[in-house]
């Protein structure tokens, strides 16, 4: 799927969203947008909401670290292209003093944590899709670097998993191997702490619908140990930053 972006002002804008702005939008005009509704604040983000036309957009801004603004931008336009479902963009716009603003569509599908809490759907269905989509993911050379099961969202309507947060995506790196590692201890880290006590039998399903699709190169004997090492590295460093009392 690809949008038309076009341009008015300093805006970049998804052209179904053109009649949202003004022409010559300047970046403060969109910063200091009226009627936006706060909506949490995660260290130098500040989101919020705006409601236009029976729609939900969330607007992320940056007060600093523009550039990862403009990579989730450039990322989920390519993520359309490569055919993978993700965030609807809206528009993005970049300051000359270190801030960047970036807007998308609230998400249509449901999120992993939400159907485990709500249990709206069985969670070894939503397991199986998560792991068929990584599976090619991985298989486009595409790696997510932030793949936690709180970043998957499930369509019923399209039938397709949603994935969001992509401003760390690469796309044919060098050493593959280890950001497919990277995507899946990150991944099983998170079902220790979703699933708790059943995180093993959950990730046997994973991993085995992951492995019917993308059938690994590697000595499957060693790529578990690097695997498990990797998940018990990612495991410590999230319990040091707790206990130091940062923001994950």
């Amino acid at each position: 799927m690809k949008f038309n972006i076009i341009k008015k002002g300093e805006i970049f804008i998804n052209e179904d969203y053109k009649d949202l702005f003004s022409n010559n939008l300047t970046f403060e005009d969109i910063w200091n947008f009226k009627n936006l509704k706060f909506f949490r604040k995660k260290r130098y983000k500040i989101i919020e909401t705006y409601d236009f036309k029976n729609k939900k957009i969330f607007i992320k801004k940056y007060l600093s670290y523009p550039e990862e603004a403009q990579k989730e931008w450039k990322n989920i336009l390519f993520l359309w292209r490569k055919n993978f479902f993700t965030l609807i963009p809206v528009f993005f716009a970049l300051s000359r003093d270190n801030r960047a603003i970036i807007g998308t569509e609230e998400v249509g599908g449901i999120c992993f944590v939400n159907a485990l809490k709500n249990k709206s759907l069985e969670i070894s269905f939503f397991i199986s899709k998560i792991a068929e989509f990584l599976a090619k993911f991985h298989k486009a050379k595409l790696f997510h670097q932030d793949c936690y099961l709180n970043h998957f969202y499930y369509d019923e309507k399209e039938d397709k998993i949603i994935i969001i947060d992509v401003s760390r995506i690469k796309h044919k790196p060098v050493l593959e191997f280890y950001y497919q590692i990277k995507d899946l201890a990150q991944l099983k880290f998170s079902f220790s702490v979703y699933l708790e006590n059943k995180a093993e039998k959950f990730w046997d399903i994973f991993i085995k619908e992951y492995f019917r699709i993308n059938e690994t190169k590697y000595n499957k004997k060693l790529f578990f140990k690097i695997l498990n090492l990797k998940t018990y590295m990612i495991k410590r460093h999230t319990e040091r930053v707790i206990a130091r009392g940062e923001e994950i």
